[in-house]
């Protein structure tokens, strides 16, 4: 699998809709980004920006459809998506002819939209990695620092003057740690901040 961030654009009249979107697959690890009018959306793409499109089918200056033809045009390997709130067998048929990875109805579930760009992205050699997986990583790194060290949580608590229950939380990826405290903690092991989060 792929290590670089995949790219994911959201063209959404809807604000609700485009930053929940937006904020949800970034925290999955994508760089997300949401754009409600269908024609500042075009002049991004060109080849090989983007991985996946999340399209509404119903917007203001240009259809849901019409964006996607001129996303085809500019790049015909990209993973497009279309949302509709007006779902019927004819939408979905029409929706997957014209070459659509999936379509996904209005009211979206979360966890469906997950799955779909999952999928595309997993065909593309890319990857969604949660902000779980990514806690794990860094709460792993900083238990084997300490344990070289030898160090309890306590002496580690001490070298910080941070509290021994966000360190436990941090390694037991309970909480995402700020940069502050990960910066506080690397310099206390004598690392760089860089040894904590490198290859995320």
């Amino acid at each position: 699998m792929r290590r670089e961030t995949a790219r994911v654009l959201i063209v959404d009249d809807d604000r609700e809709n485009g930053e929940f979107l937006q904020e949800q697959l970034s925290r999955e690890g994508c760089r997300a980004t949401w754009h409600r009018d269908p024609r500042n959306a075009l002049k991004l793409v060109r080849r090989g920006v983007f991985q996946v499109g999340i399209l509404d089918l119903k917007m203001p200056h240009m259809n849901g459809v019409e964006l996607f033809n001129r996303i085809r045009e500019k790049d015909p390997d990209i993973g497009l998506i279309i949302l509709t709130g007006y779902p019927s067998v004819d939408t979905a048929l029409a929706t997957l002819k014209t070459g659509a990875y999936d379509y996904v109805k209005k009211p979206f579930k979360l966890e469906e939209i997950k799955k779909v760009v999952g999928r595309v992205l997993e065909e593309k050699g890319f990857f969604l990695e949660t902000e779980m997986v990514t806690n794990q990583r860094i709460g792993q790194r900083v238990k084997e620092y300490r344990l070289r060290r030898k160090w309890t949580i306590a002496k580690l608590a001490a070298k910080t003057r941070l509290s021994k229950s966000l360190i436990s939380q941090i390694e037991n990826a309970k909480n995402s740690a700020s940069l502050f405290s990960l910066s506080k903690i690397a310099r206390s092991l004598g690392v760089r901040l860089a040894d904590l989060v490198q290859d995320l």
